[in-house]
């Protein structure tokens, strides 16, 4: 039997099962979809034609049904965890996992970062925020998961963080991407040190996109001496982290086997995508083992693209994947469709002159008639230089995004430096 045939037949066996549990014990699910549906579905062993979900559907509940809302389908008895989303963009959903979803959790996320190139004998320094995020304690737990040693630094402190770097000898850093723009101030102001002189021989990135961009991972790994991966991509309310790159570096290895049924929908026109090379649409995701608030059809906002779904050079057999954008974020500018994504990519190949840090900033509410785009130029860049740099960053914008933006050249430094994700959309208005 192949490993794709070998798998699906446990999701479906699997998928089989949560669903019933699912029309047994969430009242939430009972309400949005309908019990004797959700039978129906379990005896067919297929989610198609079932009603998706979206975070919007989930906060309203949690608001209406405080604190954890309807979808609680154990008892509190049998809660390990309370974790809550990020809460970047809007008001953060609390997360409820049982023993066993942390165990499936830590599973998918210690396979993520083996892809990834994380050793049992590397130092990892785990820098995501330990408040409450999954990406805190649980994405440590995926780490400890490799055999690696790790240490729970969190946020914050950020100069004794290079000093305990250097000190411990540690290998390997998890963290989002902008971090290392803040560690390297630190650095080569504080310690007057380049950032390849520290002992990190590999970046686990996440959290936040940009490294999928040659231009971006080209500077890091020059700038920083090491391995940059793009080693976390994760939906707290579904998993941690489902999907993780491999040495070959051509998208993100699916992470998701034997824990989710994913699928793909184009919403704009209401059509499912098959899961195929070339395939671009929303992803979607339903668990099938998770017990205390498993999702059905959970519209994750990312628009992907399949970029193949034969065996990897690594051996692995899961699909691969690059994140186009969110479906949410897009910005509609005089009536083109705008994903921040596509600025950054931008951004990135002109890391030769600027240095990555970017906002988006809008100024009145839609419809937009267009936007300002700030963005630092490196600090070697000489002053004469950046009447240059703004007409060539407008001509790109023309040409690959359609419209010219507005935009502020500012000197390195100037925009704030977050320990967590970075704001890249600002609202002024």
């Amino acid at each position: 039997m192949e490993p794709s045939e070998f798998h699906e037949k446990i999701e479906k066996s699997r998928l089989v099962s949560q669903l019933k549990w699912v029309a047994e014990n969430s009242q939430f699910y009972q309400s949005l979809i309908g019990k004797e549906i959700l039978i129906s579905a379990s005896k067919a062993g297929s989610v198609s034609g079932l009603q998706f979900t979206t975070k919007a559907d989930l906060l309203t509940d949690q608001e209406k049904h405080p604190p954890f809302g309807s979808n609680v389908c154990v008892g509190l008895d049998e809660i390990s965890r309370i974790h809550k989303t990020s809460g970047t963009t809007e008001k953060p959903l609390l997360i409820l996992l049982t023993e066993a979803d942390i165990k499936d959790a830590i599973n998918a996320g210690g396979r993520a970062f083996q892809s990834a190139g994380l050793k049992p004998d590397d130092i990892v320094v785990h820098c995501l925020n330990y408040c409450m995020w999954s990406g805190g304690l649980t994405d440590h737990q995926c780490l400890e998961g490799t055999g690696a040693s790790v240490v729970p630094y969190g946020v914050g402190n950020s100069t004794e963080l290079v000093e305990m770097i250097i000190s411990l000898g540690v290998t390997a850093i998890h963290c989002t991407p902008s971090y290392l723009t803040k560690l390297w101030d630190i650095i080569t102001q504080g310690f007057d040190l380049e950032p390849k002189d520290l002992p990190l021989r590999l970046g686990l990135f996440g959290a936040e996109p940009g490294l999928q961009y040659p231009g971006k991972r080209q500077q890091i790994e020059q700038d920083w001496g090491i391995i940059a991966m793009n080693a976390n991509y994760g939906v707290s309310e579904v998993l941690s982290i489902i999907g993780s790159e491999c040495e070959a570096r051509d998208g993100f290895h699916y992470m998701g086997r034997g824990s989710l049924v994913a699928e793909l929908y184009q919403f704009e026109s209401d059509q499912y995508i098959p899961l195929r090379k070339g395939a671009v649409g929303e992803l979607t995701l339903t668990n099938i083992s998770k017990k205390a608030q498993p999702l059905i059809r959970y519209r994750t906002a990312d628009i992907i693209d399949i970029v193949d779904t034969d065996p990897c050079t690594c051996g692995r057999s899961s699909f691969r994947f690059h994140i186009k954008g969110r479906s949410d974020d897009m910005i509609v500018i005089g009536g083109i469709n705008v994903f921040p994504s596509a600025i950054e990519r931008i951004c990135s190949e002109l890391l030769d002159q600027l240095n990555g840090e970017y906002q988006i900033v809008l100024k009145t509410p839609p419809p937009h008639e267009n936007l300002l785009l700030r963005a630092e130029y490196r600090s070697d860049l000489k002053e004469e230089k950046l009447k240059e740099l703004k007409s060539t960053l407008e001509k790109v914008c023309r040409n690959k995004i359609g419209f010219r933006p507005d935009i502020e050249l500012l000197h390195q430094g100037s925009l704030p430096r977050e320990d967590g994700k970075s704001r890249r959309v600002i609202k002024s208005y």
